[in-house]
């Protein structure tokens, strides 16, 4: 079976937007895609999946697990705060780096 002929206008065009002109893209779309080379279309076998794609989100830490983790951050901050203040760490110690958690009063 023969492909597409751009020519006989057999072949079905890009549907992705050109951002020069603002209309359809004039490219044929790749063999069995809806897009052109030039707009993305890969073979299938090409594509990244799992632990090789670039955006894999792990799942290893919950929504929960960071409010928790966030929470006892600002306990401990707090806790350090008290002890400059009542004068329990020696003077000239260096407190906390960065931002200070949201937990903070007078943050």
């Amino acid at each position: 079976m023969p492909l597409p002929n751009i020519i006989s206008g057999n072949a079905p065009r890009c549907k992705a937007q050109c951002k020069a002109r603002g209309d359809q893209c004039r490219n044929p779309a790749a063999y069995g895609m809806t897009v052109c080379r030039y707009h993305g279309a890969k073979k299938p076998e090409a594509i990244k999946r799992g632990k090789s794609h670039w955006n894999y989100q792990h799942g290893q830490e919950t929504l929960e697990a960071k409010a928790e983790r966030s929470k006892r951050l600002a306990e401990l901050h707090e806790l350090e705060a008290l002890s400059y203040a009542y004068g329990l760490v020696p003077a000239g110690t260096p407190r906390w780096r960065g931002r200070k958690p949201k937990g903070i009063a007078g943050s």
